[in-house]
C-alpha cells in the first residue's frame, strides 16, 4: 500500500484499485463526501457476476487514504453503467453527518432554555447517532433556542452558530465538530512557481459596497422607554477598495445596541472583502512536504503575486483528493482570509418574565 491508494471498508472487506477518486471536506459543509470509479474492459471474463461490487445503499463506510482514514459515513449511491467496450462501478457516499443535512431536526425538545451551544448541538445531533466535539472553551453564555417546525438541523445549526461565531464540520470519524476558523497550520506553503499547478479567483467585487450602515431599535421595558429606546441605533463602516458611491443599509433583527450594529457592519464588510478574495489552488499529490495529508481549516502562507498574495496567510475552506487518468493525484484547495468564512454575528433572544411585588423583575 502506498501513502496515496484509497481504500474503502465496507461490511468488514477492503475495495481498492479506483481509478477515479473525489473526496471533498471543508469548513463551511457539515458532511464530507467521496465518489470514487473502478472501470474494467468488457468483457474481460465471461462471469458477468465479478463485475459487480458487493455495496449497497446505506452501508457504513470507512474511507482512507494510505492508512489515513479521511471519513466514516453512508453509501449514498452505487451507479452503473457501460457502453460497448467497458463497464464502470461507482460509489458515492457522503458522511455521518449527512443526515443533519436531509432531515428535519426533532422537535422534542423543541424549546431550550439556559443551554449551552454544545449542549444544544448535541441534543439535536443525538437522534441521528453523531456525535458531537467541542473544540471550543465552553460558553459561560446561556441561550435560549427554539426549533422552527420542520426545519433540517443544518438550518436551526445555521441559526445557532451566529450566536458565539462557531464554526460547524465533521471529522474523518463522523463526528460534528465545533471550532473557530484556522486552529491548524499548514506545514507546506503555496508558491508561485513551485507547488502551485493552477489557480483561479472570480474577483468578484459586486457584493461590496463603500459604504455599510446597520441600524436597530433597542426595546423599551417598564423603567426603560420613550424616545430614547424606541429611536434608531445605527453604526457605519466603509470599504476604502470600492471607490465609487455604493451605499448598503441593513436592517439588525432583535434588540439592537450601538456595540451590535457596529459589529454587524465590521463583520459585513470583512465578509464580503473576503469573499471576494477567495481563491482556487491545485497543487500535485494529496501531501505536504513532511507527509501529512492537506486538511481543511489550517492556515496556510501563500506567495502568488498575480493573486496579489505577498506571503499570506489564509485559510483552506475546503480540500478535495482528486485522481483522474489526465491530472494523476492532485489537491484542490479553496482558500481566502479568515473573515470570508466566520458566521454571520446573531443577536441570542433573551426572556423577560413579569414584574411581581415579590421580585425585581430580572432577567433568566
Amino acid at each position: 500500500m502506498t501513502d496515496h491508494d484509497v481504500t474503502l471498508r465496507v461490511n468488514g472487506k477492503e475495495f481498492t484499485g479506483w481509478m477515479r477518486v473525489n473526496i471533498s471536506a471543508g469548513i463551511d459543509r457539515i458532511a464530507r463526501s467521496f465518489d470514487v470509479e473502478i472501470t474494467r474492459q468488457w468483457p474481460r471474463s465471461g462471469n458477468l457476476a465479478e463485475l459487480d461490487l458487493p455495496v449497497v445503499e446505506g452501508d457504513l463506510v470507512e474511507v482512507l487514504i494510505g492508512t489515513d482514514k479521511v471519513m466514516t459515513g453512508y453509501v449514498d449511491a452505487t451507479p452503473l453503467r457501460y457502453d460497448a467496450s467497458q463497464i464502470s462501478a461507482s460509489v458515492h457516499g457522503r458522511s455521518k453527518t449527512e443526515d443533519l443535512i436531509d432531515c428535519s431536526a426533532p422537535t422534542q425538545p423543541g424549546q431550550f432554555t439556559n443551554r449551552s451551544l454544545a449542549q444544544i448541538v448535541t441534543t439535536l445531533a443525538q437522534p441521528f447517532g453523531v456525535n458531537v466535539v467541542s473544540n471550543t472553551p465552553e460558553s459561560s453564555t446561556l441561550t435560549s433556542f427554539q426549533i422552527d417546525y420542520g426545519e433540517t438541523v443544518e438550518e436551526a445549526l445555521n441559526r445557532l452558530l451566529g450566536l458565539e461565531q462557531v464554526l460547524a464540520f465533521d471529522d474523518a470519524e463522523g463526528a460534528l465538530v465545533l471550532d473557530t476558523v484556522g486552529t491548524k497550520k499548514a506545514v507546506t506553503a503555496l508558491v508561485l512557481g513551485e507547488n502551485i499547478m493552477n489557480a483561479g479567483s472570480q474577483r468578484d467585487y459586486s457584493d461590496r459596497f463603500s459604504e455599510i450602515t446597520v441600524t436597530g431599535q433597542r426595546a423599551g421595558s417598564d423603567d426603560d422607554y420613550g424616545a430614547t429606546t424606541n429611536s434608531k441605533i445605527t453604526a457605519t463602516v466603509n470599504d476604502a477598495a470600492v471607490k465609487r458611491f455604493r451605499p448598503l443599509t441593513i436592517k439588525q433583527c432583535g434588540n439592537a445596541t450601538l456595540a451590535t450594529c457596529k459589529a454587524r457592519a465590521q463583520y459585513e464588510k470583512a465578509h464580503r472583502e473576503g469573499q471576494s478574495l477567495e481563491t482556487t489552488y491545485t497543487v500535485q499529490g494529496w501531501r505536504q512536504g513532511n507527509g501529512q495529508l492537506w486538511q481543511p481549516n489550517q492556515r496556510v502562507v501563500v506567495w502568488d503575486p498575480v493573486m496579489g498574495f505577498n506571503n499570506t496567510e489564509l485559510v483552506v475552506a475546503e480540500v478535495t483528493w482528486q485522481l483522474d487518468d489526465k491530472s494523476g493525484f492532485t489537491t484542490q484547495m479553496r482558500i481566502g482570509p479568515e473573515a470570508a468564512y466566520m458566521p454571520e454575528p446573531k443577536l441570542a433572544k433573551r426572556h423577560r418574565r413579569k414584574k411581581t411585588s415579590d421580585d425585581d423583575g430580572g432577567d433568566f
